[in-house]
């Protein structure tokens, strides 16, 4: 097949050389940035430059790896070009916004495919020059099919086993951006926040493991989160209400020297972490 892609940072650039590495497909993609081209070329994340004006028509999957408003002009721009049974995916880390759009798209162009894509893995780096030919491989995708379009959801969810993928989860884009909140965006905001005491300039010498995971995703790219976060507000917005419940839960504990209940908080916490472990090696 030949797979576009456009955004060759860290997510656009991973894929593109994780098929390249895997697969036989070839390999077209594009940035804005002529120096993430240069990098991306000599990373092999591609085969050729994407010409968007010429070569889309010819495209059998467009993956647009991009920030959700950028994705959004992306494909609204270049659906008419694709071929009739083409597939455009995105990469967005939130739904809602990116599918609302796609669906009016499906609409105008019927014979074009248009499935939501978001690779459960990353790093704390972003850009090509952080991309790896191994970062999805053994990693969930989720899936978030536009209304019931079956042909293009399995030929999606074939592509990312081929490519080495670890196995595909199918989600509502509500049901994916609620969890998601969780998940991954809680984690962000948490992270940050720690980061940001004065003790952590004093860290060195007092810390093992816990500091290092703590504040691993600390390190982001702020305007993408920035983006992230606030279209799903809603959803994050009840997760960190959430959490300074809890935090509450401790502290009252703590400052009223009830030993009982801190303890019980802790071992509700412990066993929570277990089952979460265990239904993970269940899965597997």
């Amino acid at each position: 097949m030949k797979i576009g892609i456009i955004g060759l940072g860290l997510i656009g650039g991973s894929l593109g050389r994780q098929i390249i590495k895997n697969t036989s497909h070839t390999v077209y993609g594009y940035d804005i940035s002529e120096d993430a081209m240069l990098k991306a070329q000599m990373l092999n994340a591609y085969h050729e430059r994407l010409d968007t004006e010429a070569e889309v028509i010819d495209l059998d999957i467009l993956i647009v790896a991009l920030c959700p408003e950028a994705t959004i002009k992306t494909i609204r721009e270049l659906a008419p070009r694709m071929k009739k049974g083409g597939i455009i995916i995105d990469t967005c880390g939130t739904k809602r916004k990116v599918v609302a759009a796609m669906s009016e798209l499906e609409d105008m162009y019927p014979d074009v495919g248009f499935v939501g894509v978001h690779p459960m893995a990353g790093r704390e780096f972003s850009g090509i020059s952080h991309s790896t030919a191994t970062l999805f491989e053994h990693a969930y995708i989720i899936l978030t099919p536009i209304r019931t379009d079956l042909e293009s959801e399995e030929k999606v969810r074939a592509f990312f086993l081929e490519t080495g993928c670890e196995g595909i989860t199918v989600a509502s884009a509500a049901t994916h951006d609620k969890i998601i909140a969780y998940t991954s965006q809680l984690a962000h905001v948490v992270s940050s926040a720690y980061i940001r005491n004065p003790l952590s300039e004093t860290y060195l010498g007092f810390s093992a493991g816990s500091f290092r995971d703590m504040t691993r995703v600390a390190k982001l790219n702020p305007d993408m989160w920035t983006e992230l976060f606030t279209e799903n507000k809603d959803n994050l917005i009840a997760c960190i209400d959430d959490l300074r419940n809890r935090l509450g839960e401790y502290r009252d504990a703590l400052s009223g020297g009830d030993d009982v209940k801190l303890k019980a908080i802790l071992e509700e916490g412990t066993r929570m972490k277990e089952a979460a472990e265990k239904m993970r090696r269940e899965v597997k």
